[in-house]
């Protein structure tokens, strides 16, 4: 190697490591730019599939009242993004009885509803060619207006990004859709329906957002689901007092659900809606306020969420999907509400609730259902390890406590074929197959 090649390298050396400074900068520069520009969209209302609007009329509603069944088209996880479709029934007068007796059939209906509030996100991806998977159903159950304007700046990667960076993914998307029910002895009331969509994107970071560390006080609820619940809440807040105007709220009635993540939150914003019915500030009262949510993580550490106040919140979970075991029991996480159970591998005359699961599921989906109801066994271990290796929520962010848990969880599940006990279609299937649940 000659003289003159020994006294170049350095300088190339520094060149190169010049021209990667550069680049990084003018991404940075280009990416902080295009961020800015997607905000001042979204300021606008600008740069999406659909304009963001206020409630809008249901085009082509069946305005049918009464008791009926309608048949309901919506995704499934287990078959991609293929649309499926299942029978559901609706009757008006379920929102004249007792909120706090479980109501099996509103209970379906709603599963099926959390599965489509999922599906309706290709519908607002430029250049899809997904059908509105919500306004159709809401159609055909005939409900005469609604909102899905959240879904416009919250189903693109993009967006998902851009939440990321500005630090606000504590969001959902959601429904928001009106009909106006009639009892069999004439009675009215409006009804709001709100159908909340499962962890999308960088909300799935949201999950994690305990929120701990942010109050000086002993008992919390998850920050991360509390926040999306908060915007739902103020949105009927103004919609409901522009509807009822200076009649008062005594004839609106109130119906949340979700799955997963929209289950978290619709069990928060039902929790509120009760909250409210006891002040100043009613949504509607404590009689017309319905909640039925799916695969429902725990949400709050305050003793007072099994008192009777929330007992028109119904949570069904599948003993073999691990997502409602988190945050850990242990850790003083509950649900408001009444927590509901799916039949589980180990009970008594499961193996021929299972095999009729499995027939409705393969009706549904036309394919065979995966999922695993061993895999209970694994989560339960799982969560029993964790709760010993963990003891806190505190300790999950040391150290030891992300090792604990990856650990744990490499050890303990499957973590692909343990998410298929979290599918809607299995929870779907689960209540189509059930007469009802037991209630404690």
């Amino acid at each position: 190697m000659t003289e003159a090649t020994e006294q170049r390298r350095p300088h190339w050396g520094r060149r190169v490591l010049l021209a990667l400074l550069a680049v990084v900068l003018v991404a940075g520069v280009a990416l902080a730019v295009a961020v800015w520009h997607r905000l001042e969209q979204r300021r606008l209302g600008e740069g999406v599939v659909q304009q963001p609007s206020e409630f809008e009329a249901l085009e082509g509603s069946s305005g049918r009242t009464g008791s009926f069944t309608a048949r309901i088209d919506f995704t499934s996880m287990a078959t991609g993004s293929e649309t499926i479709s299942t029978e559901v029934l609706w009757d008006d007068d379920w929102f004249f009885r007792d909120p706090t007796e479980y109501n099996h059939d509103l209970a379906t209906t709603c599963s099926v509803l959390s599965a489509v509030a999922n599906s309706e996100s290709a519908y607002y991806q430029a250049g899809s060619d997904s059908p509105a998977y919500m306004e159709a159903a809401l159609a055909a159950l005939g409900f005469e207006e609604i909102s899905t304007a959240s879904y416009q700046y919250r189903s693109e990667i993009f967006d998902e990004v851009v939440d990321f960076i500005t630090g606000t993914d504590d969001v959902v998307a959601y429904s928001v859709a009106t009909k106006h029910v009639t009892c069999e002895d004439g009675a009215e009331k409006t009804l709001f329906l709100v159908s909340i969509r499962g962890s999308y994107g960088s909300e799935w970071l949201s999950d994690l957002n305990m929120g701990g560390a942010a109050y000086d006080m002993d008992e919390i609820t998850h920050e991360g689901f509390s926040r999306a619940a908060r915007e739902i809440v103020d949105d009927l807040t103004e919609r409901i007092t522009e509807e009822a105007g200076l009649d008062g709220t005594d004839d609106i009635c109130l119906l949340f659900t979700g799955h997963s993540r929209g289950a978290a939150t619709a069990n928060i914003a039902a929790a509120y809606a009760d909250e409210m019915s006891q002040g100043m500030r009613v949504l509607a009262p404590l009689s017309s306020i319905y909640c039925y949510t799916f695969a429902t993580p725990e949400v709050t550490t305050f003793d007072t969420a099994h008192d009777a106040l929330y007992d028109n919140i119904f949570n069904v979970m599948n003993p073999s999907d691990m997502v409602p075991r988190l945050p850990l029991e242990s850790w003083g996480y509950a649900r408001y509400g009444n927590d509901l159970w799916l039949p589980g591998y180990g009970d008594d005359g499961f193996d021929e609730r299972y095999e009729l699961m499995c027939a409705v599921f393969e009706r549904n989906t036309e394919v065979e259902c995966p999922y695993v109801p061993e895999d209970r066994e694994h989560v339960d271990k799982l969560v029993e390890d964790l709760s010993r290796e963990i003891p806190t929520s505190d300790d999950l962010a040391s150290v030891g406590g992300v090792f604990s848990l990856a650990r744990d969880l490499l050890a303990d599940v499957n973590p692909v074929q343990v998410l298929y006990g979290h599918y809607p279609s299995v929870y779907i299937a689960w209540m189509q197959s059930l007469d009802t649940l037991p209630v404690a």
